[in-house]
């Protein structure tokens, strides 16, 4: 379903927008993946134990948990990234257990490949990116991930890799979305102005506000999972599917 907020005095007048470029965010507003997911907030360092056949003591998964998931509620409000090694690396030396880079980097490297078989497309994501690109869009990905790999293997398992001009990351970027520095640094990247930008996502807080505190215009994915009214996003869906002609319609695509 397309909601739509009420028109501003340019909308009232038939002044459409003019848009060049269309963001998306990644989980749940591309792909669905809660085992990759649980991995990124919460379960990253365990599973990096167990797969080291380092977890003995029954306290130190929970231990790993909790320290893990305060490192990135912390970097959540300071909003300076660290990506999956540097944060776990921390996690073990505050643990203080040892375990070299170079095997945390290839341990990683595997408990997410492993996630991988369930990462699964959003319906209608695949046919809105094609027919996104199609019409010439500039189209990028940016996510609040601390391992950026993930989101390029989705990608290029749902054949959609190569519709988008970049895949950005809070990772890659060194900028979680509670800063508006990871939006200005993938338009930067496109080559695109915030005020030509639309920023689909499914956070109330982080893609809508987020991007809108970055000057995008914005729609609003309600899955029903993240509280909102969708008062500031300039459109509301709930769904991704047919989303690409609304668009296009709603914020004319313009002169590219």
């Amino acid at each position: 379903m397309i909601v739509r907020r009420p028109a501003t005095r340019a909308e009232e007048v038939g002044s459409p927008l003019t848009i060049d470029t269309v963001t998306f965010d990644f989980h749940n507003t591309l792909a669905w993946c809660d085992d990759w997911f649980q991995l990124e907030i919460r379960r990253l360092v365990p599973a990096l134990l167990r797969w080291h056949g380092n977890i003995d003591d029954p306290t130190i998964e929970a231990k790993a948990i909790e320290r893990y998931r305060a490192l990135r509620l912390e970097i959540i409000h300071h909003g300076n990234e660290q990506d999956a090694v540097t944060c776990a690396m921390q996690v073990l030396q505050e643990l203080e257990i040892s375990i070299d880079r170079p095997t945390v980097e290839r341990g990683i490297a595997e408990v997410m490949r492993s996630a991988l078989v369930t990462s699964e497309p959003v319906t209608g994501a695949i046919e809105t990116v094609h027919r996104l690109a199609d019409q010439g869009l500039r189209l990028g990905v940016i996510s609040s991930a601390v391992y950026h790999p993930f989101l390029v293997w989705s990608l290029e398992k749902f054949g959609l890799a190569d519709a988008f001009q970049v895949i950005v990351t809070s990772a890659s970027a060194g900028y979680y979305k509670t800063r508006p520095e990871l939006y200005y640094y993938t338009l930067a990247q496109l080559g695109s102005k915030p005020d030509r930008s639309v920023h689909v996502g499914d956070s109330y807080r982080f893609d809508v506000l987020g991007a809108r505190a970055a000057g995008m215009h914005t729609v609003w994915f309600d899955t029903g999972h993240h509280e909102g009214r969708g008062d500031e996003a300039d459109l509301c869906v709930t769904t991704i599917e047919g989303l690409a002609p609304v668009l296009l319609e709603r914020f004319d695509s313009g002169d590219r």
